[in-house]
């Protein structure tokens, strides 16, 4: 039977790190180092993750590889994004780990159930609804775009699906830290720490990475991470959060 992306041209990337690959569309939205950063960022002792928005399966993928997550579930609302990072899952034989669902972040906690999760972690669309032009196809503009589950959305789905004590860990632009923290706040998730990401040294902060903590006790750290070099190459700091030495 002929699925979603079967009429589609893909193209298989090295992950560098363990012999993971990954199968992209490089028509439609492809992962970027925020993913990356984000799963690398993320912290799991123990317990279920859930991954919103889970796309190609980047995120779900590396944490499967990186802890010692019992169960990470790749929610995701479009079906030639669900097929792909299902297909991904096999390739990396990972599906002992991984479950991928097909839904609405927004209706998370009856797909999964209420308090179900230790983590969860989220790479959302950056951009609003209705902000900016849209003309790309429809797929990457989800991506790109809020849809029906906005930024709002997305925090108080996570606050109703983890349990006490489980963690948020979400990646987004700087310019809206301050309303991601406000969202956070209003869903008792307590704001752990902040990673502001530069691109270089001489560069402003583009991201940033937060860990928010259901009912956590009050207290914040700020870290910084230079991720390249003048001269191109990747710093140091970046070197040991990629696994790469």
């Amino acid at each position: 039977m002929e699925t979603a992306f079967d009429t589609l041209k893909l193209r298989l990337d090295d992950l560098q790190y363990e012999g993971l690959m990954l199968w992209q569309y490089p028509s439609l939205y492809c992962f970027t180092s925020d993913a990356v950063l984000l799963a690398n960022l993320t912290k799991v002792k123990k317990g279920d993750v859930v991954d919103f928005g889970t796309g190609s399966g980047i995120i779900a993928v590396l944490i499967a590889a990186k802890t010692n997550a019992a169960k990470i579930f790749a929610l995701e609302k479009q079906k030639v994004m669900c097929e792909l990072a299902k297909k991904n899952v096999e390739y990396n034989r990972l599906s002992d780990k991984i479950e991928v669902v097909e839904g609405d972040i927004a209706d998370a906690d009856k797909l999964l159930g209420k308090e179900s999760a230790s983590v969860v972690v989220c790479n959302p669309p950056y951009f609003k609804k209705g902000s900016g032009a849209t003309r790309e196809r429809e797929e990457i503009a989800l991506s790109r775009h809020e849809s029906s589950c906005d930024l709002k959305g997305i925090v108080e789905s996570a606050s109703k699906i983890l349990r006490w004590g489980g963690a948020l860990y979400i990646v987004h632009k700087v310019e809206r830290m301050a309303e991601t923290i406000g969202y956070m706040q209003a869903c008792s998730l307590e704001v752990k720490n902040v990673t502001l990401v530069y691109p270089k040294e001489n560069k402003a902060a583009d991201v940033f990475i937060a860990e928010a903590r259901k009912n956590g006790a009050a207290g914040m750290k700020l870290d910084t991470l230079v991720v390249y070099n003048d001269d191109g190459t990747m710093t140091e700091d970046a070197k040991k959060l990629y696994a790469k030495e």
